[in-house]
């Protein structure tokens, strides 16, 4: 469970802002939480933020997308002599010399003692991590926080410190570690016993949902899918129209095998991720076969399958978060989603929110920004709202709705839409000149 985000000199965002899911006691609550006993802390299913156009939003979760990335891919994925991709705040002439910061609080919560709350992070310029640290925080007799290790770089030179409790081959591994690569994603590769499982928080517990997924994306998501029951049900319960969905898989001929490799290894060429190379190309590098998503409609007189292009663009984005938040539900994985709202009626968004407000969830999350405001008068509490704005200096800044003065009994949306709590853009009437 995610319990705190952190990001400094990203895009839009210079300075440093943070996105709390700790509930906060002070408010009257009618939702669950979810708790984290190491911690005593109650942590909230949901997190939403709301902003202006061009206010920040998009910003905070490509920065979340940004750290992912970073975990995964940077030490199978870079060569030594590769820069780090760092889109950095570009507005002023200081901010390229200053380092970029993500850095986050999660929880990793078993059955067992090996329950335990990470503190982990990084600092790094455009060629190199000049700061990696990860701390554990474990509650036996009494909460302790400890050292795993800290990790700095200077001059091309990569220095690990580790803590007592870090068992494994730690100097091996960070003789490997590049200074363009962080160390946990190179204690990752080298199948550190203790740091994998830190790893695989990252890889298998947050759950980016971008929109305009291609069909055959889509359909390697549907193959196979273990909550093909559940997804069902939530299309016919969402009056879509749709009563089932298949995958068709398609060999490619000779000629088009050919071809598609022709094309990976023209792509290649250009240094792209395989994950990249996944989302332009729509199917992976190994699988050269063709997948097909089908829609089942009730006629006037049968069965009808209709092509994936066939549906509107909301019915297809409401399949695909679906099969994402199914998933989540049932592994307790962080969703994040930029614009949930979009191409869905807010009934349906209410609704999608409220599958992460159950009380049987498993710990999932959904962290997402959103500009329709019914949500705010119907499922969201005063904690799980967030405010983006920027300032004339072009800076984005993130708030909890509590920081402002609202009650718990007065009406979100309207105290939203009256602009009392930020997030709303300064707009006249629009009024231009047309001249020949």
């Amino acid at each position: 469970m995610l319990l705190r985000f952190e990001t400094e000199n990203f895009l839009s965002i210079r300075d440093r802002q943070e996105i709390l899911l700790t509930a906060s006691r002070h408010i009257k609550r009618e939702g669950p939480t979810l708790p984290v006993p190491v911690l005593r802390e109650e942590v909230l299913p949901v997190a939403v933020v709301y902003g202006a156009n061009a206010s920040g939003k998009t910003n905070l979760i490509e920065a979340i997308r940004h750290m992912r990335l970073h975990v995964v891919e940077s030490h199978k994925s870079r060569d030594a002599t590769d820069d780090i991709p760092r889109p950095h705040f570009r507005l002023d002439k200081t901010s390229a010399l200053e380092p970029t910061r993500f850095a986050c609080t999660f929880a990793a919560l078993n059955a067992d003692s090996d329950s335990a709350v990470y503190d982990y992070g990084f600092e790094f310029s455009d060629t190199e991590y000049r700061g990696e640290w990860l701390y554990r925080t474990v509650r036996q007799r009494r909460q302790t926080k400890q050292l795993m290790f800290e990790r700095t770089t200077a001059d091309g030179e990569t220095h690990v410190r580790f803590g007592s409790r870090l068992g494994g081959e730690n100097k091996a591994i960070a003789a490997l570690t590049r200074p363009n690569s962080l160390f946990l994603s190179a204690a990752a590769q080298n199948n550190h016993p203790h740091l994998s499982s830190v790893h695989r928080q990252f890889v298998e517990r947050c759950v980016l949902a971008k929109a305009g997924q291609r069909e055959n994306a889509v359909a390697k998501a549907l193959e196979d899918y273990e909550h093909k029951a559940a997804l069902v049900q939530l299309l016919r319960q969402a009056d879509v129209g749709v009563t089932d969905m298949e995958v068709e898989v398609v060999e490619l001929d000779p000629a088009g095998r050919n071809e598609d490799d022709l094309v990976w290894r023209a792509v290649s060429n250009l240094s792209l991720a395989a994950h990249d190379l996944a989302t332009l190309l729509g199917t992976d590098p190994p699988d050269k076969k063709l997948r097909r998503v089908r829609f089942t409609h009730m006629g006037h007189d049968g069965k009808y399958a209709l092509e994936y292009d066939l549906e509107s663009k909301g019915t297809r984005r409401l399949a695909f978060l679906a099969i994402t938040i199914l998933s989540a539900l049932a592994d307790g994985a962080t969703v994040v989603v930029d614009e949930l709202d979009a191409s869905l009626h807010p009934r349906l968004v209410e609704a999608l929110i409220r599958l992460f407000k159950g009380r049987s969830n498993h710990g999932a999350q959904l962290v997402c920004t959103m500009h329709n405001t019914d949500a705010l008068g119907s499922v969201l509490e005063l904690d799980e709202v967030w405010m983006a704005d920027k300032d004339r200096d072009g800076v984005s800044r993130f708030t909890p709705i509590t920081d402002y003065s609202v009650r718990s009994r007065e009406d979100l949306e309207q105290v939203y839409k009256d602009g009392r709590v930020g997030g709303s853009p300064a707009v006249g009437d629009l009024a231009v000149g047309c001249g020949r």
